[in-house]
């Protein structure tokens, strides 16, 4: 048996509350530092020995931009060094019931007779994968899931919370338990081994088995079968809202993600790509353009004298005019930042301008502590525009597609834009 089991990535849903980053691309392609937040689970998969790769996508907005991106997969292991490659496999025209249902007609339909890596295409986990494994086939478990101990000060009630005996065996999840109420600190990452039996359980369990954490994993736990929990120490997040978007990208430049590295170090803990650098050293080293904490900028970008950019992803193919000053954000690849800005603790999106002497500003005092700015992809913010905590901006087309959801307010409109925030 091969040591690195097939991996099938349950995609999908709306990724409504990554809006406005969402709305023209499904959740697992939005960017986190210029590769799609699957394709960098997939990184840390594929450097540990993994090959086999299913999406496990439902419907034409989820499955043909990833078919688009991935294609046959030979781009991504090419760029990652590797010739022993696979193809990359897509569920076909099936309208799964959810993770689950995906999870049974992807095993049956590519005949799966092997133990099956089951990840979400939302979360960036860094995990020994060696040491799961073998702990997974040690136990002789149907599954094992990867779990992941939060602190005191975080809360795990918007999680599932594993009740654990001492020999790491789980007897059910508390879903989103009440603060005080939780059975202990570990909650499910959705990162899953399963053994392949769970395809003989899965036809037991008919139409009733959807989702894999609402319904599988507690018929599994209630009929005795063996549930394990793995507990992670390496890095674990789920990128549900902007917030944990940017914390991703602060966390990947922060080096806390032992399987990613960025390439063309340019001085310790700052990357600059050599095609942009070749356009900018001049002024790197007249100190016109200053590069403070931990910095990344992609490949062709252009920046003016009088920048600052300090503790900033910058994708690549990016303007950024004179003095312009970036602190703790991400600028998405074809972004347009005019003259005189100021971004911090904020995500702009791909092909978006930002208008000459605009304030994107998490830190201002606003009755959204916490929360960050968003523009989304292809927004033309007008000059002169200050974008406070928790405002999101979109070109105005959306405007039903966003305000239909229910879980959004409008705060107002121009020519071009809607603005929003989370009700």
């Amino acid at each position: 048996m091969d040591i690195f089991p097939p991996v099938i990535a349950t995609v999908g849903g709306g990724g409504t509350r990554l809006y406005p980053l969402t709305l023209d691309q499904p959740k697992p392609l939005v960017d986190l530092c210029d590769t799609a937040i699957i394709a960098t689970l997939f990184r840390v998969l594929a450097t540990q020995g993994c090959r086999r790769f299913v999406l496990g996508s439902k419907g034409a907005e989820n499955t043909l931009p990833l078919n688009n991106y991935f294609k046959a997969g030979e781009g991504f292991f090419k760029r990652l060094g590797m010739n022993d490659i696979k193809e990359f496999a897509y569920q076909p025209q099936y309208d799964d019931k959810g993770s689950a249902d995906s999870l049974r007609y992807c095993a049956n339909y590519f005949d799966v007779k092997e133990d099956m890596l089951v990840v979400s295409g939302d979360n960036v986990i860094d995990i020994n994968l060696r040491r799961f494994i073998n702990f997974h086939r040690e136990k002789k478990a149907v599954l094992t899931v990867a779990l992941k101990e939060l602190s005191e000060d975080e809360n795990v009630s918007q999680y599932g919370v594993a009740e654990i005996n001492g020999d790491q065996r789980i007897n059910g999840f508390v879903e989103k338990p009440a603060r005080g109420k939780e059975p202990s600190r570990m909650i499910n990452t959705a990162f899953y081994l399963f053994s392949p039996q769970v395809r003989e359980v899965l036809a037991e369990m008919g139409d009733s088995a959807r989702d894999i954490g609402g319904d599988l994993i507690p018929y599994l736990t209630e009929h005795g079968y063996p549930v394990y929990g793995y507990p992670v120490e390496g890095y674990w997040i789920d990128i549900g809202t902007p917030e944990r978007l940017l914390q991703a990208a602060m966390d990947f430049l922060g080096g806390k993600v032992e399987h990613y590295a960025f390439r063309n170090e340019y001085r310790p803990g700052q990357w600059v790509n050599p095609a942009t650098l070749d356009r900018i050293a001049r002024y790197l080293d007249s100190g016109d353009i200053e590069l403070r904490g931990k910095v990344f900028i992609g490949r062709n970008c252009n920046i003016e004298k009088g920048v600052v950019i300090e503790n900033s992803h910058i994708g690549h193919t990016s303007l950024i005019e004179r003095d312009s000053v970036i602190k703790n954000s991400m600028v998405m690849s074809f972004a347009n930042v005019k003259r005189g800005s100021l971004l911090n603790r904020t995500i702009v999106g791909r092909h978006s301008t930002i208008g000459t002497k605009c304030v994107l500003d998490a830190d201002q005092s606003y009755s959204k502590p916490g929360k960050i700015p968003v523009v989304g992809e292809n927004v033309v913010l007008p000059q002169e525009s200050v974008v406070g905590p928790g405002t999101r901006v979109a070109p105005l087309k959306y405007s039903y597609k966003i305000l239909a959801t229910g879980k959004f307010s409008q705060l107002g409109t121009d020519d071009r834009n809607i603005y929003f925030c989370e009700k």
